[in-house]
């Protein structure tokens, strides 16, 4: 974070609370993962309550698969008992799970550092960049 200039004290707030709260990656795998169940069981999902139980449970099953070591089967089984599927969804959901899992991971860690930059931003203005830029070089010179 100090290499792309946001400053420590927001680096400080705002990584510890992204790394434990918002998992956008398990939130997103959750989401496609009910989807990808729905449309191979053939459940309709165009109806607004449906959309919004999908979503509702997908960030469910991030909250869960992000908080408990190996909480991805515990996020499968909320998934399969809350839309009611049969078990033998369980093994196709375990393999998306392992195909989406280092995507998810390189989602949750980024947002983490975006989120620090738009608080940068917020918190210093739009050219907080080139301001830590110019400040840098204004320490480096009296260095």
């Amino acid at each position: 974070m100090k290499k792309i200039g946001v400053p420590n004290d927001i680096a400080e707030m705002v990584i510890p609370f992204g790394v434990n709260t918002p998992k956008d990656g398990s939130v997103i795998g959750g989401v496609l993962k009910v989807v990808f169940l729905f449309s191979i069981f053939g459940k309709e999902m165009h109806s607004v309550p449906a959309i919004l139980s999908i979503l509702a449970v997908g960030f469910l099953v991030g909250a869960v698969m992000g908080a408990i070591p190996g909480g991805g089967m515990i996020g499968e089984m909320l998934i399969i008992s809350v839309f009611g599927f049969p078990l033998a969804a369980l093994p196709i959901i375990a393999v998306i799970s392992t195909i989406i899992d280092a995507p998810a991971t390189v989602v949750n860690s980024t947002g983490n550092t975006v989120c620090a930059m738009l608080v940068s931003r917020f918190v210093d203005g739009r050219k907080w960049m080139s301001n830590k830029e110019i400040s840098n070089k204004k320490s480096n010179i009296l260095d």
